[in-house]
């Protein structure tokens, strides 16, 4: 396996970008999880796949598919494999989308799993090809764009990961990987001012007319991230999301089963979970909208009680956000 390039985050984590062959990881290459991805519960070995590769050193994603340490699927649409160490490879993350329309939210649900793994069994070391692109037909120029970029992203963050391992195993993949590389070192200082924001207010567009409410009430008093006003038409969402909870200090969460049936919101609130993690609950106020069955993540902080759609309780929200931080 040879190293092509890699860029060193300010906090000394490592984006790689690697020739070579996934099913054959040496050993100065190690990994804690290599991520694969399939169609929902199918593993079988099909052509040129990264699956296939790795049936034929003994390690079956299909036997491993059967035991699973931990599914996440219905929340983040991936599993992770029991420990086999074989090959260099700890574990295996499988990525299986069902919902294919959108290739930004399909990169983003990928790191979702990632990062809660990541956080749940401290792995600091990652590899996966172009992920989506084999038999699964996604473009792979826009794959290998939206993966750096998120990668980079969630590098910069004080997490368990510290080394993402982009491994294609052509000189055409490793030039077109090379050329949105090169791209993404150039724009990404340029491609969006860096606004800082107070609060990043994470909602359903289903509960846009209470999240409105609450933008209404704080705004002039605060410098809000609200996505309805500040994406614009034809902008790649995923980085303007990314770069807004990066230097958002503040994050106001607007609880309800359509928040948490939201992709977008569980990408949102998996930041919030770190940041929970790295620098206090001070950072995440969440605001209970609707009555819903939480995920035991969303249960561990005190919220602001506001159901079933109170506009009374998300005054009271409001009031103490003001006094507190105005």
């Amino acid at each position: 396996m040879k190293l092509i390039d890699e860029i060193i985050t300010t906090n000394g984590r490592k984006l790689q970008i690697l020739k070579g062959d996934l099913a054959d990881i040496p050993d100065d290459h190690k990994v804690d999880a290599l991520v694969v991805s399939a169609f929902p519960d199918n593993y079988k070995p099909t052509r040129a796949s990264v699956i296939t590769a790795l049936d034929k050193v003994g390690i079956s994603v299909e036997a491993l598919a059967a035991d699973k340490e931990s599914d996440l699927r219905a929340q983040f649409s991936c599993w992770i494999s029991k420990e086999f160490n074989k090959r260099n490879i700890e574990r295996i993350i499988c990525f299986e989308p069902v919902n294919r329309t959108n290739p930004y939210s399909l990169i983003a649900g990928t790191f979702e799993g990632i990062m809660n793994f990541s956080i749940q069994f401290d792995m600091h070391t990652i590899a996966m090809p172009l992920v989506l692109t084999g038999n699964q037909g996604f473009d792979e120029e826009k794959v290998a764009q939206e993966l750096i970029s998120t990668s980079m992203f969630w590098l910069n963050k004080e997490s368990p990961l510290k080394t993402i391992k982009i491994v294609v195993n052509t000189d055409a993949k490793i030039e077109l990987v090379k050329k949105e590389w090169e791209e993404f070192q150039q724009k990404s200082s340029l491609e969006y001012a860096k606004d800082s924001y107070d609060f990043f207010i994470s909602y359903s567009r289903k509960n846009i007319e209470m999240a409105r409410a609450i933008q209404d009430r704080l705004q002039g008093k605060f410098n809000l991230f609200f996505d309805k006003e500040d994406i614009g038409v034809g902008m790649n969402w995923l980085n303007k999301i990314n770069s807004s909870l990066e230097t958002s200090a503040r994050f106001i969460v607007c609880l309800s089963p359509d928040y948490i049936a939201s992709k977008v919101c569980k990408y949102e609130y998996t930041f919030c979970n770190l940041k929970l993690i790295t620098d206090g609950d001070d950072c995440v106020l969440p605001v209970y909208l609707y009555s819903a069955t939480l995920p035991f993540h969303m249960q561990i902080l005190n919220y602001h009680d506001a159901r079933e759609g109170q506009m009374k309780g998300v005054e009271e929200f409001c009031n103490m956000v003001i006094k507190k931080y105005g």
